[in-house]
C-alpha cells in the first residue's frame, strides 16, 4: 500500500466515512494517483505531504489525528469543488525546488493536528486548509500567521471567536463587572480567555462615543455585548469554519460570559 494511503487508513476514528472519500479523491483506476475528484494540483500537493509525514515516527494517536484531519480536509475540498471553483493563483506552484505554498500550509496544518490534544479542535483545523483552497485573497504568509494563532487558541476560544462574530444574535452581559451584582462562577475565566483574543487583535470593543472599535487593555473592561470581530478575526473564523459550532454551545457560553 502506498505511504499516503497507509497513513489515511488510520483516520477513521476521527474522520469516519470521510476517509473513504479522501482515498477515492486521491486515487484513480487501479490505484493510480489521479486526484480527479479534487484536481491534479490539489491531489499532488496532498499526496506529497502525506507521503512525507507517513515516513516520520508517529505514535498511534498522532497517526489518528494527522490522518483524520487530512481526510476531513481532502473530502471537504472534494465536496466544495462541486459548487465553487478553487483558487487559481500560484498557491499550488513550487519554485526553485521549494515546496509549493499549498504543500507548506498543508504540512503546517497536519503538524498542528499531530500536536493538538483538544480533539474538538481537529475538524476546524481541517476546515482551515480546505477553505484556504478556495480563498485566493489569503496568501501563504498570512495563512501561516493565522494558522500559528489557531494553534495557540483553545476550543473554547474558537467558540468565543464565533460568538463574537455573531454577538448580535445572543443575549450577553452589557455592563462591566460590579461588586454589587453576583457574577457567574465561570465569567472570570471565560473573560480571561476572551481577553486573549483582544490581545491577538482578533477582537475589539465597540465604542459608542467614537463609533468604532477600540483596544481593551484589561479583562475588567471586556464587555461581551460590545465585542466586535476584527478583520484578521473574520478571516480566521472563516478559514476555521467556526459558524459550524453548534448554537447550543454558543448560547451556553453567552450565558456565563
Amino acid at each position: 500500500m502506498k505511504n499516503y494511503l497507509s497513513l489515511l487508513s488510520h483516520g477513521s476514528k476521527i474522520a469516519g466515512a470521510a476517509v473513504g472519500g479522501a482515498v477515492g479523491s486521491l486515487t484513480g483506476p487501479a490505484g493510480t494517483v489521479a486526484g480527479a475528484a479534487v484536481g491534479a494540483a490539489v491531489g499532488e500537493a496532498c499526496v506529497v505531504v502525506l507521503d512525507d509525514i507517513a515516513q516520520r515516527v508517529l505514535s498511534p494517536r498522532e497517526q489518528q489525528r494527522v490522518a483524520g484531519v487530512a481526510a476531513l480536509a481532502i473530502d471537504s475540498i472534494r465536496e466544495q469543488l462541486l459548487w465553487r471553483p478553487r483558487r487559481d493563483d500560484d498557491f499550488f506552484e513550487a519554485e526553485a525546488g521549494n515546496p509549493s505554498p499549498a504543500e507548506e500550509v498543508f504540512e503546517g496544518v497536519l503538524l498542528a493536528a499531530k500536536q493538538e490534544h483538544e480533539q474538538l479542535k481537529l475538524p476546524y483545523l481541517a476546515n482551515f486548509y480546505s477553505n484556504l483552497v478556495f480563498m485566493p485573497y489569503i496568501k501563504k504568509a498570512e495563512a501561516n500567521f493565522l494558522l500559528n494563532i489557531a494553534e495557540d487558541l483553545t476550543y473554547r476560544q474558537f467558540c468565543l471567536l464565533s460568538l463574537i462574530d455573531q454577538i448580535a444574535s445572543f443575549k450577553t452581559r452589557d455592563e462591566p463587572w460590579s461588586r454589587d451584582k453576583p457574577m457567574h462562577p465561570e465569567s472570570h475565566e471565560t473573560t480571561l480567555e476572551a481577553f486573549y483574543l483582544y490581545q491577538k487583535q482578533l477582537a475589539s470593543s465597540f465604542s459608542i462615543n467614537e463609533a468604532r472599535g477600540e483596544n481593551v487593555y484589561q479583562p475588567g473592561l471586556v464587555i461581551p455585548a460590545f465585542a466586535i470581530i476584527s478583520g484578521p478575526g473574520v478571516k480566521l473564523a472563516g478559514l476555521l469554519g467556526l459558524h459550524a459550532i453548534p448554537k447550543a454551545e454558543l448560547e451556553r457560553l453567552a450565558s456565563v460570559w
